[in-house]
């Protein structure tokens, strides 16, 4: 419990730092890259539970990393699973709006489990829920992502009309 405490602490600072240096730059740095998966498998959708809520696994990219090395190493450190990455659905902008938040740009993409073994991590309980439970428990900030993977997984699921 300690350690998620002083991990959620440091993500604050870490904010805050850059906000800081953000201003006397004249708010030039530009927002940080984040990437965000959406795994399904048999109707059911991994996710992590953090302070009560839920959430997809993902987080911000390294130095010289592609966002798809960025998808299946943060899916692998929060949950313990190997992914293989898919389709890009999509992305989102989010603004900073107080200081221990930064502006991010995120980039959701579709993933697919290939190996591992569910474990949980210093950010989360992982587990797997059906859709219903998800939307009842989904943090609001992520509900509009699940809305673009169903408008992609109807486009790719559904049939061709001749």
């Amino acid at each position: 419990m300690l350690i998620r405490y002083l991990y959620g602490l440091l993500g604050q600072s870490a904010s805050v730092f850059f906000n800081i240096l953000n201003m006397f730059l004249f708010g030039n740095l530009p927002p940080f890259g984040s990437v965000v998966v959406i795994v399904e498998d048999q109707g059911r959708f991994l996710v992590l539970r953090r302070h009560g809520e839920y959430v997809f696994p993902g987080g911000f990219m390294r130095w010289r990393e592609h966002p798809t090395q960025t998808g299946r190493r943060e899916v692998y450190e929060e949950t313990g699973l190997d992914v293989k990455i898919g389709a890009l659905i999509g992305y989102h902008s989010a603004d900073s709006t107080s200081f221990v938040r930064m502006s991010t740009l995120i980039l959701v993409f579709r993933g697919e489990v290939i190996g591992g073994e569910l474990r949980g991590g210093i950010e989360g309980r992982p587990f797997w829920v059906d859709e219903a439970e998800l939307q009842a428990n989904l943090v609001p900030y992520y509900a509009h992502l699940l809305e673009k993977y169903r408008a992609v997984r109807e486009k790719t699921c559904s049939p061709e009309v001749s």
